[in-house]
């Protein structure tokens, strides 16, 4: 193991966290549209979720970066609580004590679990964010995903 690597160059954090936050911003419009009716029972076009169930899983993974942060702060290894490309059991692990929620029950956890993951990841310096030199690179970081993930679901949910 040799000496921790510096940050990506031309990198921001601050800029990481804006396409987090325009993400949510996206979600919130679309779900905005839609009555909570629909939210709660119409399966959502593509998946076999109703957007209640989709959340669910969003806080799931909201959840997951937040055990791998406490991992790193613990001083132990993190490791994603899935397995590529076999997301399944993973995924029904977090929606299915989920399901007997209400929409805003679900809607509330999901406002919650992004709140935290958002404070603890500004906690961290801009030079070395919790999962190593390229936390905050949009190209290369662990966590990359969420703001784009986020963004697909929206996509799908605007389809009802």
């Amino acid at each position: 193991m040799g000496p921790p690597r510096a940050a990506s160059e031309g990198v921001s954090k601050a800029d990481f966290l804006a396409d987090i936050r325009s993400a949510r911003v996206k979600l919130d419009w679309v779900l905005a549209r839609r009555d909570e009716q629909t939210l709660s029972e119409t399966v959502v076009p593509g998946l076999s979720w109703t957007t209640k169930e989709l959340l669910a899983h969003l806080i799931g993974y909201d959840l997951a970066v937040l055990k791998a942060i406490a991992d790193v702060r613990a001083g132990q290894r993190w490791a994603w609580g899935w397995t590529y490309p076999n997301f399944d059991d993973w995924n029904e692990s977090q929606v299915g004590p989920r399901r007997s929620r209400t929409y805003t029950a679900v809607r509330a956890e999901l406002e919650t679990s992004r709140t935290r993951l958002l404070a603890e990841l500004d906690r961290w310096p801009e030079d070395g964010g919790p999962l190593g030199a390229d936390t905050w690179d949009r190209t290369k970081s662990e966590i990359a995903w969420i703001g784009p993930h986020e963004r697909e679901h929206a996509e799908m949910i605007a389809k009802l």
